[in-house]
């Protein structure tokens, strides 16, 4: 597999969760979203290791990350707990059937109150391994 089938992958499963309806998937985004896209999602793959592994095949571990951006009130940190558990369920979902371990690594979560309103952000980290076979 590549980052980029990763990316779709998660990309796909993100968009027929019911709990998420409603929430903009992009595939990944560079400064600020403004608070009348929200919510959005997006999917990044921004670090790939590898390791040795067998003599046709070396390990190699993706960090795949999705962020979910949401305009929110004082109940937006439980929202963003709900919508890291809907995340973490569709993508390790989606991953199932596939010749790689999916871990959940990590969620963060970050409050922005400095302008007109709050917006909560939720960072899920998985971190996928797999064999990539040896080209010669």
């Amino acid at each position: 597999m590549s980052r980029s089938q990763f990316r779709r992958l998660a990309h796909a499963a993100l968009a027929s969760a019911p709990d998420l309806l409603g929430v903009t998937l992009v595939s990944a985004w560079a400064g600020n979203v403004s608070a009348n896209d929200l919510p959005v999602i997006g999917v990044a793959t921004p670090r790939e290791r590898g390791r040795a592994g067998t003599l046709a095949s070396f390990e190699r571990e993706v960090l795949l990350q999705v962020v979910i951006k949401r305009l929110g009130g004082t109940e937006i940190e439980d929202q963003l707990d709900r919508d890291a558990e809907a995340i973490e369920a569709a993508v390790m979902g989606a991953f199932g059937g596939q010749c790689v371990t999916l871990t959940p690594e990590e969620v963060t979560t970050t409050l922005n109150g400095e302008g007109e309103a709050v917006i909560g952000t939720a960072v899920i980290s998985f971190t996928a391994q797999y064999l990539k076979p040896l080209r010669r």
